[in-house]
């Protein structure tokens, strides 16, 4: 009994048998696979090991995923957008380049005359055109008189045919005085605004007291760049003349220089006082820095100052000076200043010497501008090109004085006269506003009539609409090879991720 339950228990354990032989091979088989690694595994680790076809086994291989990647690196090439792309500009057949329109003069309209635009204490914008008399004198009449913040003006700019306005309130107020609407405000900074400068009429610069200078794209009027540095109110802004530097002056006591392509601070000066304004020379070589008492004149290259301009005392034999409250570069060679004195004085900028002396406001001035090369064409066809390749031109200085009196004066019949001649300069007109001006900015080229003006100006918006109407579809990018030809300055902020 013992025995027969040893058997069956032998018996159980050993495996079933149809024959010795054919139960061994099986047993090896099935032994065989079960060590063997699952080929789904093995299938990319193992690839080249089991290349080989005598280590290739007959096992059914199993089907691959064909959405899955190969560990190579293979460049993928993107495809390119359907016709039917959901994208509605890829639809349209490709647009010729645009061609800019050459400005239309109306039959018996003049150009080459200009205004001039005051901002005042009394938060209004004052508009004044001015016209070539026979006797190459000046008319000027007022064409706009309006209420355009809610604060004192403090800074204008002009920009082609768009104007620009800063008042305490904060804002910026954007105008186009070719017809006499208004675009918009400007509304990033947070303290009043104190300068403005345009670089031709793509690009503006703005300054406030919260000491941050924005940098505006005049086409979408975007705000490109917020450079900041200074740590008080900024008091002025002066654009290089090939517009890839700027310099600017704060209550902080430092002067800044700034990469305009890159947006950000190039180096930083240390000032003895706070500089009032800044400017540059016509050539960009040089540039001016006035105070209070006195006018540095810097070189570009050395950042040394070569010249320091001093007024006169108030009264002869005093020792109290008068003060500086603007200025501006004429020429290379000549500055003008705007005196507490009621006076307009040039100085040469290699000696620094007093060369002429322009009298005859009322009050202090307050700010002046410059217009170069205007034609004198009174009563003439613009349409004639004899009349005007055979007209005289000028350099005018626009004056204003706190009380409200505007003045234009022949800055370089000035210059050539010096202060030997006997005789005072005269004005060529003048125009008095009766308001309290802070502020002045000049555009030239402003139509005489009035009537051919707005008729022009209807006629634009009417091609305008139609332009308008026909592009809302358009693809950008043409619009964008456009700007980029004319504008080779002020990057955009991804041009300067991408760098």
């Amino acid at each position: 009994m013992g025995k027969n339950k040893q058997l069956k228990s032998a018996m159980k354990k050993q495996p079933s048998t149809g024959g010795a032989a054919s139960s061994s091979t099986v047993s090896q088989q099935k032994n065989a696979n079960k060590k063997r690694p699952a080929p789904q595994q093995t299938q990319f680790k193992d690839s080249k090991k089991n290349s080989h076809p005598a280590t290739s086994h007959t096992t059914k291989k199993p089907k691959l995923d064909t959405t899955t990647t190969p560990k190579k690196s293979v460049k993928i090439v993107a495809p390119k957008p359907a016709a039917n792309s959901t994208n509605p500009n890829r639809n349209k057949p490709a647009k010729k380049p645009k061609v800019k329109k050459a400005e239309v003069v109306p039959e018996n309209a003049t150009k080459e005359d200009f205004r001039i635009v005051t901002g005042t204490y009394q938060n209004v914008l004052y508009g004044i055109d001015a016209y070539w008399n026979e006797d190459k004198t000046l008319k000027m009449k007022p064409v706009f008189a309006f209420s355009a913040h809610i604060g004192c003006i403090k800074s204008l700019a002009i920009g082609g045919s768009t104007l620009a306005s800063g008042s305490t309130d904060e804002k910026i107020q954007l105008y186009d005085l070719k017809r006499r609407k208004e675009l918009g405000a400007l509304m990033q900074h947070t303290g009043t605004i104190t300068t403005l400068a345009f670089h031709q009429h793509t690009h503006m610069l703005s300054g406030s007291d919260d000491g941050k200078i924005c940098v505006w794209r005049s086409k979408d009027w975007e705000c490109l760049k917020i450079m900041k540095g200074h740590q008080s109110s900024v008091h002025s802004i002066a654009i290089h003349p090939s517009g890839k530097l700027a310099l600017s002056v704060s209550a902080d006591k430092t002067m800044r220089l700034w990469n305009l392509l890159l947006g950000k601070q190039a180096s930083q000066n240390r000032l003895s006082h706070a500089g009032l304004q800044i400017a540059w020379n016509p050539s960009g070589a040089r540039y001016a820095i006035l105070f209070d008492h006195e006018i540095a004149l810097y070189d570009m290259a050395t950042a040394k100052p070569l010249c320091a301009i001093q007024p006169p005392p108030l009264t002869p034999g005093s020792s109290r000076k008068t003060r500086f409250n603007t200025m501006a570069y004429y020429t290379d060679d000549y500055v003008v200043a705007g005196c507490e004195d009621k006076t307009l004085r040039i100085y040469a900028t290699e000696t620094g010497e007093l060369v002429c002396t322009l009298t005859g406001h009322p009050s202090r001035i307050k700010d002046i501008d410059l217009l170069r090369n205007i034609l004198v064409t009174p009563n003439k066809d613009a349409n004639s090109t004899a009349d005007a390749q055979s007209a005289e031109s000028v350099d005018l200085l626009v004056s204003a004085s706190s009380d409200g009196l505007v003045r234009v004066w022949d800055i370089g019949k000035a210059v050539a006269q010096g202060r030997d001649s006997d005789a005072a300069i005269q004005p060529l007109g003048e125009h008095n506003t009766e308001m309290r001006v802070t502020c002045l900015s000049t555009q030239p080229g402003i139509w005489k009539n009035i009537n051919t003006h707005r008729a022009a100006s209807a006629d634009e918006n009417e091609d305008d609409e139609e332009e308008e109407e026909g592009d809302e579809l358009e693809d950008s990018e043409q619009e964008s090879e456009e700007e980029d030809e004319d504008e080779d300055v002020f990057d955009s902020e991804e041009d300067d991720d991408e760098e």
